[in-house]
C-alpha cells in the first residue's frame, strides 16, 4: 500500500512540476522554467520513504550512487538542448534518453568514492557549459494555440509517463530498478511538453539553463550523502534539501541582479 501511495505521489508531483515549468517558460522566460524543473521533487519522496524503512548506511550509499548518476542527467540536458533546434522532437527525445542510458551504464561500471563522484560531476558541468555556449541555438517561445484541455492533458501524460517508468523498473528487478529510480522523468516529460508547446528554440533555452541548477542538485546529493553517513537519515536528507534550496535561492538572486540593469536601461 505504501509503495502504491508513493508511486501516485511521485506521479502527481512530477506532473505538477512539469506543468508549472512549461507555464513559467512560456510566460516569464526559460530561467524560471529551468529552475522549477530542477527541484528534487522526483527523487525526494523516494528517499524519504526509503529512510523510514532502511538504515542510514543504505541511504548514504544510495545517495552516492545518485550523485554519480547525476552526470547522466547533465548529459541528457546537454544533448536535448543541442538537438532541439537541429532535429525533430521525437529524435531529440530519443537522443537525449539514449545519452542518459549510455552515461548511466558507463558510470555504474565504477564504484565511486564521494570525492570521485563530485569531481566527475564538476567535470561534466564544465564540459556541458562549454558545449552549450559554443553550439546551442536558444530562442524565444512560439506557443501553440491554447485549448481548454491543454493543462489537464499535460498533467495526465506526464503522470502516465512517470507510472510507466516506475512500473518498468519494478519489473526489471532491483539493479535496473535502482537506476530507473533516478531517471530524469521530470526532464523527459518537460522536454516533450516544451517541444510541443513552445518549439525547439525555447526548449533549447530552457534545458540549457537547467544545467547549472542540476550542478547544485549534485552538490545537495554530496552534502546529503556525507551528512547521512555521519548524522543519520533525517538530518542528512534535511541538510541536502537545505543545500538545494540555498543554491536555488542564490541563482534567483543572481538572476534578479542581472535583470535589474537591463530593466533600468529600458526605463531610461
Amino acid at each position: 500500500m505504501t509503495e502504491i501511495l508513493l508511486l501516485l505521489l511521485k506521479a502527481s508531483l512530477v506532473a505538477a512540476v512539469v506543468v508549472a515549468a512549461t507555464m513559467a517558460a512560456e510566460r516569464t522566460g526559460p530561467f524560471w522554467g529551468a529552475l522549477i524543473t530542477s527541484l528534487p521533487v522526483s527523487i525526494g519522496p523516494i528517499y524519504i520513504v526509503m529512510a523510514t524503512e532502511l538504515p542510514a548506511s543504505f541511504i548514504s550509499r544510495g545517495l552516492l550512487s545518485s550523485l554519480a548518476t547525476n552526470v547522466a542527467t547533465t548529459c541528457f540536458l546537454t544533448v536535448a538542448a543541442l538537438a532541439a533546434t537541429r532535429t525533430t522532437p521525437a529524435a531529440t527525445v530519443a537522443l537525449a534518453i539514449g545519452a542518459w542510458i549510455a552515461t548511466a551504464l558507463l558510470i555504474h561500471q565504477i564504484d565511486w568514492p564521494a570525492w570521485g563522484a563530485a569531481a566527475i560531476n564538476a567535470m561534466a558541468l564544465g564540459i556541458a557549459l562549454s558545449a552549450l555556449r559554443l553550439w546551442t541555438r536558444p530562442g524565444v517561445a512560439a506557443p501553440a494555440p491554447r485549448r481548454w484541455f491543454d493543462l489537464p492533458l499535460r498533467a495526465l501524460l506526464v503522470g502516465a509517463l512517470t507510472l510507466v517508468l516506475a512500473l518498468a523498473g519494478a519489473a526489471l528487478g532491483p539493479k535496473y530498478s535502482g537506476i530507473l529510480a533516478i531517471t530524469p522523468v521530470v526532464f523527459i516529460s518537460a522536454t516533450i511538453v516544451l517541444l510541443v508547446r513552445l518549439g525547439g528554440p525555447a526548449t533549447a533555452a530552457t534545458l540549457s539553463r537547467a544545467v547549472v541548477p542540476i550542478g547544485g542538485f549534485g552538490l545537495a546529493l554530496l552534502v546529503a550523502h556525507l551528512a547521512t553517513a555521519r548524522y543519520g537519515s533525517a538530518p542528512g536528507l534535511a541538510l541536502g534539501l537545505a543545500t538545494s534550496l540555498g543554491y536555488s535561492s542564490g541563482l534567483i538572486i543572481w538572476h534578479l541582479r542581472r535583470a535589474r540593469p537591463s530593466l533600468k536601461s529600458r526605463i531610461h
